[in-house]
């Protein structure tokens, strides 16, 4: 009933694991009735999980009994340790995604779009632009002497490239601000692992110092790849993003 099949997605998503003991409140058929989290997980997707889980799958338990041998309401101990779940190997595959976000200058989204390139509109959007929106936040501020007068136009371009392929998401336009460009470079055995990784690329983040710019490090991942025949293949990763002004007053 826990497996991996059973996780919240959005403990996986923010690596959330644990172990939760609930309380169980069992009838004299042996039907759960009730569940009250004793110890939480510090997650409350897991939390929320244990119980729900144990309740929607009819969980029957063999009831307590009396001294008289009659069955009577019990209680028993649930104690679950969820454990995050291998991800799958990565296909290898070259990827492009193309993300554009519109923010007002008091960095309040406008628009966002996400495309996996070619040319496909992505679904799952805002959670990304979210990210960005707190970066380009964080860079301008939301005071009206430091916030640039117009809009910001964010644009994100996000690379994966197998061998000598060209990058789907294209060329960063002209007129865009670069202010990150995080590459690397490494190389995938035909059992999948991942080894040889470069730094390929310059970082440039405004926001950062030097000390935290050193921090980055776009080698350290314990990413699978699916396994392979034949030689070791070469894969790139990179990730640009910059912004252009809209709407800025002339003479300004």
């Amino acid at each position: 009933m826990f497996g991996s099949d059973a996780y919240p997605p959005l403990a996986t998503n923010l690596g959330e694991d644990g172990l939760v003991v609930a309380a169980l409140t069992i009838d004299p058929l042996g039907a759960v009735t009730a569940c009250r989290i004793v110890t939480s997980s510090d997650s409350t997707s897991l939390d929320a999980a244990t119980c729900r889980i144990i309740t929607e799958h009819k969980t029957v338990f063999s009831p307590a009994h009396d001294a008289e041998g009659k069955a009577v309401a019990g209680s028993y101990t649930l104690k679950t340790r969820w454990i995050l779940p291998e991800p799958p190997p990565s296909p290898l595959n070259s990827m492009g995604q193309r993300l554009t976000l519109l923010l007002s200058n008091k960095a309040v989204i406008k628009r966002c779009e996400l495309r996996d390139m070619p040319g496909n509109v992505a679904v799952e959007a805002m959670t990304m632009c979210a990210g960005f929106r707190e970066y380009m936040a964080a860079m301008f501020g939301g005071n009206p002497e430091t916030s640039p007068p117009g809009d910001i136009e964010v644009l994100a371009l996000i690379d994966r490239t197998i061998g000598q392929a060209a990058r789907l998401s294209g060329p960063m336009p002209a007129g865009i601000t670069l202010i990150q460009d995080i590459g690397s470079e490494f190389v995938v055995q035909p059992d999948g692992t991942r080894t040889g990784c470069t730094p390929v690329s310059t970082l440039v983040v405004e926001t950062m110092g030097e000390e935290d710019a050193k921090s980055v490090d776009p080698c350290v991942s314990a990413e699978r790849f699916v396994a392979h025949q034949g030689a070791p293949i070469k894969v790139q990763d990179r990730m640009q993003m910059g912004y252009r002004l809209i709407g800025r007053p002339v003479g300004k």
